[in-house]
């Protein structure tokens, strides 16, 4: 994509203008967010890769915010996570291994902040609960009592595990 294209890009659940700017002392590509539009700024004027950028914004903001959601959603929890990752991944929006760490799809980034604690809390009750038994699901629904309404919103239940 070259820098004269401006395309719509979504971010925390809206939808954004992506603006491109050509700055020859930028010393890479990058993104940042003003409160109003993504701004990809270049020191190229040529052919961008634009989907790597994004990936790298999303997965930089998305650390902050994970890492803050959990800790607001800890007091709920006797347990906590070892640590977390950001990956990419097709199947998946979240997950929880045995040994307490959690992995996040970087294209949370992309949703309402709602679908994104809802997320959250999934991967934290298997903190609690390695499966999805009634226990499990008890669990989730004392945090979020709405979070079947998200889960309708994902559209598959088996992304996030």
């Amino acid at each position: 994509m070259t820098l004269d294209q401006p395309i719509h890009c979504y971010y925390l659940g809206e939808s954004y203008m992506l603006k491109m700017h050509h700055d020859p002392s930028a010393k890479k590509p990058q993104i940042d967010f003003d409160g109003k539009s993504l701004k990809l700024t270049s020191p190229n004027s040529g052919q961008i890769a634009i989907e790597p950028l994004l990936q790298s914004y999303y997965t930089k903001v998305l650390k902050k915010l994970i890492s803050e959601r959990i800790a607001f959603f800890q007091s709920e929890f006797k347990v906590k996570p070892k640590g977390f990752v950001i990956e990419d991944s097709k199947l998946r929006w979240g997950s929880c291994n045995s040994d307490r760490h959690l992995t996040f799809n970087w294209r949370l980034a992309m949703l309402h902040i709602e679908v994104i604690d809802y997320v959250i809390v999934h991967e934290m009750c298997h903190l609690v609960h390695l499966n999805h038994d009634r226990s499990f699901w008890r669990l989730v629904g004392k945090i979020l009592p709405d979070y079947k309404t998200t889960m309708a919103y994902l559209g598959n239940s088996k992304r996030s595990s």
